[in-house]
């Protein structure tokens, strides 16, 4: 049975974050750079669940065409684990408050700002495509803007206070919602009442099983959240997508409107929940053919033993 994708650490606790800052901050990119190959090499060979997961992801790639098969599988797939540890390293950097915001540019983002500047929030899905801390630069880019992330991890707070005391003008909350309750509920919809962004992953599941949707992505049926859906649709408030790449010039982050409001009819709440899930799942494709090696995803994301046998591809 594949491990979920909680089970799967992607950059250690709060202590290794704390131990990389460390080096990072002290003697900066170029020791860490030198440190990355072995620390990556290594992770790539001792971590068989990310290392097969990452080749069924290319596998898949390569079979829709987005990957040449010129190079062996492995190759591919420890490109693909540097990326992610290249990610890392920026990741630090905007933690740190040494990342260049400069060179960040956006897509299709005024629509976002100007009801933001009129005080009025919005719920933003995201993938694990990139880098999602590079989204501190909306955050900057309005002073009045403040993102408030919907994690697993129940280290949230934690983290919150690490952010806290590396950048005391943060302007980026974790809240951890592994148990989601009414209480829950009403902190979102005041954040939202302040003019405040809920952001919120569309491309990760439950931890604790259930309330999955099978749709269709790179030519196979995967499971996505319906998460993002159900809440929107208690919210009432506009939803946005939100992806962040990298490419020859620095970040880019894309902005779509994806629905003024999010309603789910009561006789066939799963098929509507399906429709806008199946739509998220379309336009993250069209970003991983874009940038393959920048969705940080190292658990089986297609190979589920409880996929139902009525919608195997």
């Amino acid at each position: 049975m594949s491990n979920h994708w909680s089970q799967i650490q992607e950059s250690g606790g709060l202590l290794g974050m704390r131990l990389m800052f460390f080096l990072y901050r002290w003697f900066g990119r170029w020791l860490f750079n030198i440190v990355l190959y072995p620390v990556i090499l290594y992770f790539f060979i001792s971590n068989r669940t990310a290392r097969e997961a990452s080749m069924d992801y290319i596998d898949r790639l390569e079979r829709f065409g987005t990957i040449p098969q010129q190079k062996s599988l492995r190759s591919q797939s420890f490109r693909h684990f540097l990326q992610f540890g290249k990610t890392l390293l920026d990741k630090l950097a905007a933690w740190t408050g040494a990342f260049n915001y400069d060179n960040v540019r956006f897509q299709h983002r005024e629509e976002f700002l100007s009801m933001i500047d009129k005080g009025k929030g919005a719920l933003i899905i995201v993938s694990h495509l990139g880098n999602l801390e590079v989204c501190r630069a909306l955050a900057n880019e309005s002073q009045r803007l403040k993102l408030n992330i919907l994690v697993h991890t129940k280290h949230a707070e934690k983290f919150n206070r690490l952010m806290n005391d590396i950048d005391t003008n943060n302007r980026l909350n974790l809240i951890q919602v592994t148990d989601f309750s009414p209480a829950t509920a009403i902190v979102l919809q005041e954040k939202l009442n302040l003019g405040e962004a809920i952001v919120i992953a569309g491309d990760r599941t439950p931890v604790d099983g259930g309330r999955e949707l099978y749709v269709d992505f790179l030519n196979a049926k995967a499971a996505f959240p319906q998460g993002p859906y159900i809440l929107a649709s208690l919210l009432k408030c506009p939803t946005y997508l939100m992806f962040c790449a990298k490419d020859s010039q620095g970040y880019k982050i894309f902005f779509e409107h994806f629905a003024d409001t999010i309603k789910l009819n009561r006789k066939n709440r799963e098929g509507d929940m399906r429709i806008y899930a199946q739509k998220f799942a379309q336009r993250l494709e069209i970003y991983v053919q874009k940038f393959p090696f920048q969705w940080n995803n190292f658990f089986m994301f297609w190979n589920k033993p409880n996929v139902p046998k009525d919608i195997k591809s």
